[in-house]
């Protein structure tokens, strides 16, 4: 009952007021009676007019001893929401570094605990916003510089064809880079603004994966990438546009960190409650300080790998894994490999 009372502050609030009010009329009824006694030993006479006086002093005395009571009670829940707008015009300004301490357990101390929890989150997500416009700013400005000075090259009337033709090849790189760029933005900003499937059909899950091998048939066969592939039959209801999106990101990515003559597997089961899908493959591997790192936007753990991407193809991957309602998980050591590990739920 008490554990009940102190977690509610609605059953604290009522409880202090009972308190208050028979604390009060304590008080009043223990001055009329003393009040009344003086007057008998005073040699006086009752009178009607001496009782309605006590009984006017005992209500006056209760009021006044009851909201001087009252009013210092009510500190106890106006202080800390006091405390909480303050914070929230510090939050209006940009500061994020509010701390509300107030430790109870009723509605006010999970308040103050999930006011402080959002400030904390807020300054996260300005940081990543700062950090993302950073990054965005970044990955456009080398490739048009690039563009730019090549460009500039070309102006040039005795420019050998030899070169000529190495200039234009590296504008075009660059060119179908910022296009990919643009690309997988609109992408990422897309998944972080859906919240359910598009569209929910039943397809086959295991031939959609061989579907993506052949798509990046010419990738895997310009390393001569041996690949190990062991799929159960499996029928998957959910959104073909978005799961072949995620094995086209994961599989791409087990390609482009594979050694030349490397191996990558794709094995997939199926338990009463998952589909478990795992892509490993045999190459450079990620350094553990940097297995936590991977799924943010725009983060390259291995920088020699810049050119062949913009970072966004593994937070596009846990985004779907996401709206599906599964997880990805990641394992690796560096120069061994890596194995990235999805589970669906059916």
């Amino acid at each position: 009952m008490m554990k009940r009372i102190s977690s509610s502050i609605r059953a604290k609030s009522t409880l202090v007021a009972l308190i208050i009010l028979c604390f009060s009329c304590i008080v009043s009824l223990v001055l009329a009676a003393g009040y009344y006694a003086l007057f008998l030993n005073g040699g006086r006479e009752l009178t009607q007019g001496t009782v309605i006086g006590l009984l006017v002093g005992v209500v006056v005395s209760c009021a006044v001893i009851g909201f001087v009571l009252l009013y210092f009670a009510s500190k106890f829940i106006s202080d800390p929401l006091i405390r909480m707008s303050n914070a929230t015009k510090e939050i209006a300004k940009g500061n994020f570094d509010v701390i509300i301490h107030h430790r109870s357990k009723d509605e006010l101390g999970s308040l103050a605990q999930n006011f402080t929890l959002m400030a904390a989150e807020l300054k996260t997500m300005e940081y990543l916003r700062k950090d993302f416009m950073s990054n965005v700013s970044h990955e456009f400005k080398t490739p048009l510089a690039s563009i730019q000075g090549f460009v500039e090259m070309l102006q040039n009337k005795t420019l050998p064809d030899e070169e000529f033709d190495q200039y234009t090849n590296i504008i075009i790189e660059e060119t179908g880079r910022l296009n990919r760029l643009c690309s997988n933005m609109l992408k990422m900003s897309r998944l972080d603004n859906q919240i359910i499937y598009n569209k929910s059909v039943s397809f086959s899950l295991d031939e959609q994966i061989r579907k993506v091998v052949l798509l990046l048939e010419e990738q895997w066969s310009k390393k001569n990438l041996d690949l190990d592939i062991s799929l159960e039959p499996v029928t998957y209801w959910g959104d073909p546009e978005l799961l072949q999106q995620l094995w086209m990101n994961l599989i791409e990515n087990a390609i482009k960190f594979s050694d030349e003559y490397g191996s990558i597997k794709i094995l997939s089961n199926e338990t009463a409650s998952e589909i478990m899908v795992k892509i490993e493959d045999e190459g450079v591997g990620i350094a553990e300080e940097n297995i936590n790192r991977i799924f943010e936007k725009f983060y390259q753990a291995d920088a020699s790998h810049t050119q062949m991407g913009n970072g966004l193809g593994l937070a596009i991957a846990k985004r779907i894994v996401e709206l599906c309602g599964g997880t990805i998980r990641c394992e690796s050591k560096l120069g061994a490999g890596t194995t990235f590990t999805v589970a669906l739920p059916k």
